[in-house]
């Protein structure tokens, strides 16, 4: 079935790999970490990092994708990342009506697709990621946000 695709939905597939994870407190140390870490990568996989709500703990949580040939010692809890596939859109960070209009509006167009189904679960959550530079930031005056929901 071919449905119209009026926010601009993609369908990508993150790989299975290891994360590193971070929530609460950590958070301010955890993105200087990766950040650092991020600036010595040579792949193409991008983004790394990804966030989300994590309802038992009322929290976010961080990821970030550790590199395959990855060896010192991570300083934070590693995480067996499932990968799979993702039905991903934009919207405008820090706008939760916004944030909540585009997560609605993707699970409709999966229920719609007739080629996906929602695969949401407590090791599948949805994700999001941070897609505005700082550059970019200066000229919208407001950050963009992937928005990515777990389909199989």
């Amino acid at each position: 079935m071919t449905t119209h695709n009026t926010l601009g939905i993609r369908v990508i597939e993150l790989p299975a790999c290891k994360m590193a994870v971070a929530a609460g407190a950590a958070l301010p140390e955890f993105d200087r970490w990766w950040s650092e870490l991020d600036k010595t990568r040579a792949d193409k996989f991008y983004p790394r990092d990804f966030m989300y709500h994590d309802a038992q703990m009322n929290q976010l949580v961080w990821l970030y994708a550790l590199p395959p040939a990855y060896e010192e010692p991570c300083p934070y809890p590693l995480l067996d990342f499932p990968g799979g596939f993702y039905a991903v859109a934009v919207s405008i960070d820090q706008k939760d009506a916004d944030g909540e209009r585009v997560y609605q509006g993707i699970k409709e167009w999966i229920e719609a697709s007739g080629n996906f189904v929602v695969d949401e679960s407590q090791d599948r959550p949805s994700l999001f990621h941070v897609i505005t530079s700082d550059r970019t930031y200066a000229k919208l005056t407001y950050r963009q946000l992937d928005i990515y929901v777990p389909i199989r």
